[in-house]
């Protein structure tokens, strides 16, 4: 009880009450310290006011003691009387007889003490002092002892005031400091931490001074009251954030504790519902507002997915958040007024940090717009579906009419490009043919050279056509094969040189020692690139030259560029020049073409990997160039490195073969071609025929026209390939379609290789040779390159001046100059024939550099 009293008191009484006992408690060590100390001390003043009346006596009675006087002894102890504080004194010899004895106190004995122990023997009143004497004697002195012990008495009552007044001063001087350094500060404390508990005043705070334990607390109380007003002010804060959005969210925010009774209706819900806050807040649950019919079918679909019985009312709400699960569904709401309106409901559960729910919250959204638009969307819809509908039958229908007119264009295309390739086909297979003969003449071969050449034109500008059509539909296709660079630049070089020596103007090619003998590419995509940026370049210059130049970049990257100094293009129209039908210059030259080479060009330029770039200066010239890729060519494919091979025969027993084509034309072509070379030669004129003939001749190589009547060449290579006897023997497709779609087919047929219409007779020679095998008998031309060290062994050169005139001509470039410089030199004398024949060659190939070459390899 007196504890519990203790802790009921203020902090100050209990420091009083501890201090007070304290100073008892001193006041008690010290006055019991004191009287041992007393104690310990009597028995030295008690031998100090002894001893010398022991040795008084002693020295005395020294020679009475000798001779056993009794008087003489009796006289010395009486001396003592003269100090009343000696109570006895008493000499006993050394056989214990008393010698003489002196006492104040009558009818007294002195205590029994060995005779040899000397010393002071102390009892409550008295001290007894023995001490021995001469000849074995013994004197006892005994001694008052209240004078000593009330001079004890005086000092310890002396002591004990002066420690009182001592411990009091003390105790009231460590009353005061303690009230100054730890009792003050610790009520102010406590003072401000009531004020803190009971007025929330975080402002407050406690004046500090010093480093020491109650300094430190007065200071941690100010630092944790920052911390605390800091807190305040950041919840104030938040506080204040979270009511804000709470009263203008577009949400309405519900809140209720876990039975259901509501906590907060924010003012969203006031306006979603009808109810104020004061109505619903601790009274009511969400139930007032929902339908009950919803309600009860969403707890049957709660029981049936979780497996447990839901109860309608406010566990269907909580169900799904109470096992961590999502709570999201529309619910139609019951205003105050009575109005329904569609919401979103989304109800999470409040956790504490140990997973303890302590309420719900919802979200609720008024769907009313939303639902009205997505009505208004989905009337929208509907209409657009209707309208979709419409016009995807109306495009339906011109999409039917676009591609019936696309097929139609098509079918005309290709038939125009069938009807065209099968006479181009007679005339260019007669030209090369005639070419071959070596008994024809020069005038008879340039003018053959012209049929050539033109018929080769015609054919590009019948592929340019078809071209802008695959381009349209995006149906490009490429023919990858191998081919020698040099036959295709000489092919090109040929056809540009003539229209270049018309105009008058300077033809040259210049070609990069490291250029590839043999490329991988669509020769017929290429030369067709070259011959339209090359044509132009002729066509837009009346005077000048012309230059074609050929080099390497990369290990398997060409460059090509044509020069000229012809009109020049404004910068402005320099992409326009690439539109389908575009041209510029004055009308004269546009009508010269149909606007389609540079078109058809670029984009094949980029289907190779690369692009058409342009340079140009009006009066100036221009300047067209690309690179692309070009790998060199495989040496599994056949490869004509000699653009021209003067072909005479072959090696070995008499082969057959059977040419298979509907049109007599096509057929003589190959005939004439095959006969003189030693071919036995079957002809069939249809698919029926062929398939009946390949079975009785047995033919070592089949030519197989794939167009036909009665059945096409597709259809009889297939049958061919089904005969034991028939299907390892090559069959080369010939066909005036030339598309991969169209060898894609030839091939799957069972065809070994496709050539198109019209046929290169080079290339069906090299195909030959390589399906049967053969091996040529033939005699090859000039390259399109030539070193002049391969010259003929007899060659006559003219004179030093001659030859220096030749140089001259061969540094100016002009290859119209040279060919007369030629003629004029095979007139000289007929020995020069050889001579002349050679640079003609040169000069129609417009190969400059090989001439210049020529000519300085040989100046005196």
């Amino acid at each position: 009880m007196a504890l519990i009293t203790f802790r009921q008191q203020s902090f100050r009484r209990k420091l009083i009450l501890v201090l007070c006992i304290a100073a008892l408690l001193a006041f008690a060590a010290a006055s019991a310290a004191f009287m041992l100390f007393e104690h310990l001390s009597l028995e030295n003043r008690a031998r100090q006011v002894m001893e010398p009346y022991a040795q008084l006596v002693s020295v005395s009675a020294e020679a009475a003691v000798a001779f056993e006087d009794s008087g003489r002894s009796q006289e010395i102890l009486d001396t003592l009387r003269t100090n009343p504080q000696i109570l006895e004194a008493q000499i006993n010899l050394l056989d214990g007889r008393m010698l003489a004895r002196y006492s104040i106190r009558p009818n007294t004995a002195l205590p029994q003490h060995p005779a040899t122990a000397n010393g002071i023997y102390l009892d409550r009143n008295t001290a007894v002092l023995v001490q021995s004497l001469r000849d074995n004697a013994y004197l006892y002195l005994v001694m008052n002892l209240d004078e000593l012990n009330r001079q004890n008495r005086n000092t310890l009552l002396v002591f004990a005031v002066g420690a009182v007044v001592l411990l009091a001063i003390v105790a009231l001087g460590l009353l005061a400091a303690l009230q100054k350094s730890i009792v003050g500060p610790i009520s102010t404390l406590a003072e401000s931490v009531e004020r803190v508990y009971f007025y929330a005043d975080y402002s407050h705070r406690v004046l500090t001074s010093g480093t020491d334990e109650v300094a430190r607390l007065g200071q941690s109380f100010n630092a944790m009251m920052d911390t605390i007003q800091e807190r305040e002010n950041d919840l104030r804060q938040l506080t204040l954030f979270q009511r804000t959005i709470l009263d203008n969210v577009a949400y309405g925010i519900i809140s209720a504790v876990p039975d259901g009774t509501l906590t907060s209706f924010n003012r969203a819900a006031e306006l979603l519902l009808g109810y104020t806050a004061d109505e619903v807040i601790g009274k009511q649950t969400p139930a007032l507002w929902h339908d009950t019919e919803e309600v009860a079918q969403y707890a049957l679909q709660l029981s049936e997915e979780l497996g447990e019985t839901i109860a309608p009312g406010f566990a269907v709400f909580t169900a799904r958040p109470l096992r961590n699960l999502p709570e999201e569904k529309e619910w139609t709401f019951i205003r105050k007024d009575g109005g329904r309106l569609p919401v979103l409901l989304s109800v999470t559960a409040l956790r504490t940090e140990s997973g303890q729910i302590t309420g719900f919250v919802g979200l609720t959204y008024d769907l009313t717009e939303r639902k009205q638009a997505e009505d208004e969307l989905r009337r929208h819809k509907d209409q657009l579906e209707e309208t979709v509908q419409q016009r995807t039958a109306d495009l339906q229908l011109a999409r039917d009419a676009a591609e019936a007119a696309n097929k139609a264009k098509s079918l005309f295309l290709a038939h125009m490009s069938h009807e065209l390739r099968t006479p181009l086909n007679g005339i260019l297979g007669y030209a090369q043919i005639l070419q071959r003969d070596e008994l024809v003449g020069e005038r008879k071969a340039a003018a053959l050279n012209v049929i050539r050449q033109s018929s080769e034109y015609l054919r590009a500008l019948i592929d340019d056509i078809l071209d802008l059509s695959r381009i349209e539909t995006g149906r490009l296709d490429f023919v990858l094969s191998n081919i020698s660079l040099a036959k295709l630049l000489r092919g090109v070089t040929d056809i540009v040189g003539l229209r270049a020596q018309q105009k008058g103007l300077t033809f040259s090619c210049e070609l990069s020692p490291d250029l590839p003998v043999g490329i991988r590419c669509d020769e017929r995509r290429l030369r067709q690139v070259l011959l339209n940026l090359l044509t132009n370049a002729v066509k837009f210059t009346d005077s000048g030259q012309v230059v074609l130049r050929v080099g390497r970049v990369g290990p398997s990257r060409l460059s090509f560029a044509v020069e000229d100094t012809g009109i020049g293009i404004e910068s402005y129209e320099l992409e326009r020049i690439f539109r389908p039908f575009e041209q510029v210059g004055d009308l004269q030259r546009r009508l010269g073409g149909t606007g389609l080479g540079l078109a058809i060009s670029r984009q094949l330029v980029r289907y190779l990997g690369g692009d058409i770039m342009v340079e140009s200066r009006v009066g100036k010239g221009s300047t067209f160039r690309f690179e692309v890729e070009l790998e060199a060519a495989s040496s599994a494919t056949p490869v004509l490195l000699n653009p021209v091979q003067v072909i005479s025969g072959y090696n070995g027993s008499r082969r057959k073969v059977l040419v298979v084509d509907d049109v007599a034309s096509n057929r003589a072509v190959l005939v004439d071609l095959l006969s003189p070379l030693g071919f036995e030669i079957v002809e069939a004129c249809d698919g029926v025929e062929a398939l009946a003939l390949a079975q009785a001749a047995l033919p070592d190589l089949i030519l197989m026209d794939i167009v036909m009547p009665k059945m096409d060449g597709e259809e009889v290579t297939h049958l061919l390939r089904q005969l034991p006897a028939l299907a390892q023997t090559p069959i080369i497709a010939l066909s005036a379609s030339a598309s991969n779609a169209d060898e894609t087919k030839c091939l799957e047929a069972g065809a070994n290789a496709f050539l198109p219409k019209p046929v290169d007779q080079d290339e069906l020679l090299a195909q030959m040779a390589a399906l049967m095998p053969l091996e040529w008998i033939s005699v090859p031309q000039t390259e399109l390159t030539p070193n002049p060290g391969n010259l003929p062994e007899i060659l006559i050169l003219p004179s030093a001046e001659e030859m220096q005139a030749l140089h001259r001509l061969a540094l100016i470039g002009s290859m119209r100059d040279i060919l007369a410089y030629a003629e004029r030199i095979a007139g000289i004398d007929p020995s020069y024939q050889t001579f002349a024949m050679h640079l003609r060659q040169l000069a129609i190939g417009y190969q400059s550099k090989a001439i210049l070459a020529f000519a300085e390899a040989h100046l005196p």
